[in-house]
């Protein structure tokens, strides 16, 4: 990774009878930040527990900060990613310290 990549994660609360819808909201997403500058990678985990406080956890890894900043504060992105306002979200953008 470059020296001002960067990893994003966020995490979401979905209930468990909504995880259909959820992936299906995300998918929609996720589709349109894969084509976005600096976008290099996107994970996305499901809790093997069963009544986590989120649900799901996403983590993506970019070029830089700006680049994450910029994909995700599109119009294009709030309309890719407008049925996931549903579900509440804990975000943030890390930097690597350690390995």
């Amino acid at each position: 990774m470059a020296a001002d990549a960067c990893t994003a994660i966020v995490a979401y609360e979905v209930n468990g009878e909504d995880c259909d819808k959820f992936l299906n909201a995300w998918r929609e997403a996720d589709a349109h930040l894969q084509k976005q500058k600096g976008h290099l990678s996107t994970t996305l985990h499901q809790s093997a527990s069963a009544n986590p406080d989120f649900r799901f956890v996403n983590v993506s890894c970019w070029d830089s900060a700006d680049d994450f900043r910029a994909a995700t504060q599109s119009p294009e992105f709030r309309s890719a990613s407008a049925k996931l306002e549903a579900y509440p979200i804990h975000a943030s953008v890390y930097e690597v310290v350690e390995t």
